[in-house]
Parts: structure tokens; sequence; C-alpha cells
């Protein structure tokens, strides 16, 4: 659970840093901050609650998986 709380931080960083960004080049320096104060509590409050980190994770679709599988495959 460890490494996957982890790669979920990397990634969250990462789209964090990126959005704010765009925003401040678009001078939206209001959306800006409000994604900042998101992160900063989605951050300090990460170890707290595991189920919603797992809500939170886009997973494969199950579907697709196989279908792509069997794609290669053939």
């Amino acid at each position: 659970m460890e490494n996957f709380i982890r790669k979920r931080i990397d990634i969250a960083t990462c789209w964090a840093t990126n959005r704010i960004s765009a925003m401040d080049t678009l001078e939206r320096y209001e959306d800006s901050y409000a994604i900042a104060e998101e992160f900063r509590e989605w951050i300090l409050h990460i170890g707290e609650n595991n189920e919603s980190l797992r809500a939170s994770v886009l997973n494969f679709p199950r579907g697709l998986e196989d279908l792509l599988d069997q794609k290669v495959n053939d």
C-alpha cells in the first residue's frame, strides 16, 4: 500500500503543478490558488482515510483490458 500511495502522490503532484502553471499562464490566478489550496488539503489528509484514496483512483476498465489482450494475441 505504501508504494501505491507514493505513486498516487507523484501523479497528483504532477497534475496539480501542471494545472497551476497553466492557470497562471492564462492569468487565472483565483483558479490557480484554488487548485493549490485543494491540493494542500488533499496532501495533508492523505493518510487519514485510505478508502477515499482508493475511490479516487481511476482503474483501467477490465473489459477493455481483455479486448486489448485478445487483439494482441490474434
